[in-house]
């Protein structure tokens, strides 16, 4: 066989095999999206103090996923975190943090990328962007040394597409308030019951 010919087999074989394997690669892409499952069927059951449904549309459907959760508790100190990873990344965090009433609340999530920010109602400090949302709570009133604490309460997802995210971002941030406010602010002078 002389040299052209075989040149020109052996580039054809290896077009053939760059085909196959792009072929394979996109037909195993759509099987894994396929069986890919929701949060939800694989871990059967809610996280990060947020309703399954919530959870389901939020975090996207794949085939592994793990979730993490860590609590630091002292008097007037309480510092809880949550999260969900998909195929080893991280797709949601929840924080509930209690700090002296002078701490700003934390701005990540917001900019350029993020959507136009909007408050959430019934809360002083609070803000939403399309993929994360934070607010405020008052936990301790001040008495007398400017000592009061709030909980600063935030989530947020990493997502390609929003679609409704903000809305389930600001869900998951008061089902966090519900599930943590008695327990963070206890033991300490209670402010009062109201959001405003």
């Amino acid at each position: 066989m002389n040299r052209p010919l075989r040149i020109t087999l052996l580039a054809v074989l290896a077009v053939a095999l760059v085909a196959a394997g792009a072929l394979g690669g996109a037909l195993s892409q759509r099987e894994d999206r396929e069986d890919a499952e929701k949060f939800s069927e694989i871990t059967g059951g809610t996280t990060c103090w947020a309703s399954e449904a919530v959870v389901d549309r939020v975090v996207p459907a794949s085939h592994h996923t793990d979730r993490w959760k860590r609590l630091t508790r002292e008097e007037l100190r309480y510092n809880t975190q949550c999260g969900v990873t998909v195929d080893g990344k991280q797709v949601l965090r929840v924080s509930v943090e209690q700090h002296n009433s002078a701490h700003k609340l934390d701005r990540v999530g917001t900019g350029p990328g993020h959507g136009r920010t909007r408050s959430i109602p019934g809360y002083k400090q609070s803000w939403s962007s399309q993929d994360a949302a934070a607010v405020v709570v008052p936990c301790t009133k001040n008495t007398g040394d400017d000592n009061a604490t709030n909980l600063y309460v935030k989530a947020q997802a990493w997502r390609k597409e929003y679609g409704k995210l903000r809305q389930d971002m600001v869900r998951i941030v008061e089902q966090a308030v519900k599930a943590h406010r008695a327990a963070a602010c206890n033991g300490a002078p209670a402010a009062p019951d109201d959001h405003d």
